[in-house]
């Protein structure tokens, strides 16, 4: 049976995946300031630091829901471990981000996606994309 994350753990796997994918924030100073723009808590970048390393746990419920407002998952993330799957990547990201809009949300995400993907497929078959078929 596999161990359960940790809060630090989850939070700092949005935190490198935010790196990785080039979204700002990066930095525990720029996460702060960040959460703060949207209207949330404020948030020390000491205490954010110490929440990704696990040195402070169990924080304030209106800290988890700035956070995952502010990476876009819901807050199941920090608590559920099928929630918490790590984020392998973008499509894992958009996955969790989509679980927050309305079912009409996700069908204008599915459609723009489908239409990408017919537009990358004529392109690799070096057909010109206008022509695809749809």
């Amino acid at each position: 049976m596999a161990r359960e994350r940790t809060f630090a753990e989850r939070l700092s796997a949005l935190i490198e995946a935010a790196r990785v994918d080039g979204r700002a924030p990066h930095s525990y100073r720029e996460i702060s300031a960040a959460v703060e723009r949207a209207g949330g808590p404020a948030m020390s970048p000491a205490y954010l630091q110490q929440l990704a390393t696990g040195k402070r746990v169990n924080p304030k419920i209106h800290y988890v829901e700035a956070l995952a407002k502010l990476f876009g998952v819901p807050v199941t993330y920090f608590f559920d471990e099928e929630a918490a799957a790590a984020p392998a990547g973008e499509a894992q990201l958009m996955a969790m981000r989509a679980q927050e809009l309305s079912p009409q949300g996700r069908r204008q995400v599915m459609d723009l996606l489908e239409l990408v993907e017919r537009y990358e497929r004529a392109e690799r078959e070096g057909r010109n994309p206008e022509d695809a078929p749809r």
